[in-house]
Order: C-alpha cells, then structure tokens, then sequence
C-alpha cells in the first residue's frame, strides 16, 4: 500500500508506534519528533535569523529541550546558537547594574523569568494534538483498534490529553476502560514483583514482572525526553 498522502502517513506511525512501544506509544512517537527536529535544526537552521531571532526572543529553550539538544552531541553549532543566549544575559546583566530601585530590579527579573514558551515546545504540542486526533479517528477503524488493545499502557499525562480530546461519549468510555484493564495487569505485576522479594518466594526468579518498578514509574509520569 502506498502511504503518500500525509494524514495517511500519521496514521501508520500511530499503527506501528502502538505494535513497536515498549511504554507509552504516544511518547514513542513525541521523541522521535522531538529528535527531528532538533537533527534539522542543527543540520540545516543553525544560521537562520529566523530561528535564531524566535530563540532570543523566548531566551533559548526551556530546560528539557535544551538537555535534548546537547545529547544531539553537535558541539559547534549548539555553541553557535547559545553564544546568542550567553551574550543576551551578560547585556541583562548590564541592565541589572543600572536598576538601582529593588522594584526595579524585580521586575528586571520577571521579564527574564517570563516569556512565551521555547520554540520545542511549541512544536511538541503541534505533534501531540496531531497524533492524538490520528489516534482517536483511527480507533473506528478496526486494525487501529486492536492494535490500541494490546499496546502498552497509554502515561497518564497522554491519557488525559487523549482523553480530553475525544469528543464521543463511547470512545471516552472505551478509552477509560482498555486504560483501565492495563493498569490492572501492571498492578498485578507490581504485587508480584513485591512478592517476589519475599524470603519464602524469592527463588521462584523474576519473570515479566522483573520491570514493573520502571514501567509503574513510566506510566505516571512518561517519558522523561516528553515530560
């Protein structure tokens, strides 16, 4: 089958995130955007005024996706654009020498600590929205839907977004039950794994339960690159 128009193309990423995942499918598919973009970024926009003037005016990015882009591992062009973000604080620090008045000083601060969201951000809620719309239209279809069935648990932060997003009383209900089951199975492998660690049991070894700490902690936050 040919997957050349783009809604089509978003609804086989959706399929395959949900077979492929290990956790939550939509974090899957959040990291790999975010991964993207900052491989184009720095591949092809490191000189852009464009995006060099968005980055200044949002201070560079927030914390998280500025972690993500030093793991890109791409020395020479994040210096190139945080010598922008260096060079924007030593000239807010030179504005703080002259504020003399302490009310003026707290609102030096505000305008730094303020400001719209980073660029990453703002790209990330653009993919969410999209493959979560992808999701809820592709749960009529019946492959999408088995394919949800047996996926790992959606992270509650994405449940809820999924959940606020459908607009259909009967899939709310399907979305709430199938999330439902999951975590039942996961609370089940929780106790196990604490049974586990019990004298009388422990030599029965660990079996798929052995991860239930980590998949607990995924499922309640996601994914620490999303999150």
């Amino acid at each position: 089958m040919t997957r050349t128009p783009e809604r089509h193309l978003a609804h086989f990423n959706v399929l395959d995130a949900l077979r492929a995942a290990k956790a939550c499918p939509l974090c899957l598919l959040e990291a790999e955007c975010a991964r993207r973009y900052f491989a184009s970024l720095l591949h092809e926009y490191v000189n852009d005024p464009e995006i060099r003037g968005e980055l200044k005016q949002t201070k560079g990015y927030c914390a998280r996706h500025a972690r993500r882009l030093l793991n890109q591992g791409d020395g020479f062009g994040t210096a190139i654009l945080y010598r922008d973000q260096v060079e924007l604080f030593r000239s807010f620090l030179r504005v703080l020498q002259s504020s003399s008045h302490r009310d003026l000083l707290r609102a030096d601060l505000a305008w730094w600590r303020g400001g719209e969201p980073c660029p990453a951000c703002r790209a990330e809620v653009r993919d969410r929205e999209r493959y979560i719309a992808v999701l809820l239209s592709g749960l009529h279809d019946e492959e999408m839907r088995l394919a949800f069935d047996t996926s790992p648990v959606l992270c509650v932060p994405h449940f809820a977004a999924v959940l606020h997003a459908a607009r259909d009383a009967h899939v709310q209900s399907y979305l709430i039950e199938v999330q439902s089951q999951k975590f039942t199975c996961l609370l089940h492998d929780l106790d196990e794994f604490c049974r586990k660690h019990d004298y009388r049991f422990c030599q029965e070894g660990m079996g798929a339960e052995g991860d239930s700490w980590r998949r607990a902690v995924a499922a309640m936050v996601g994914n620490a690159d999303v999150f």
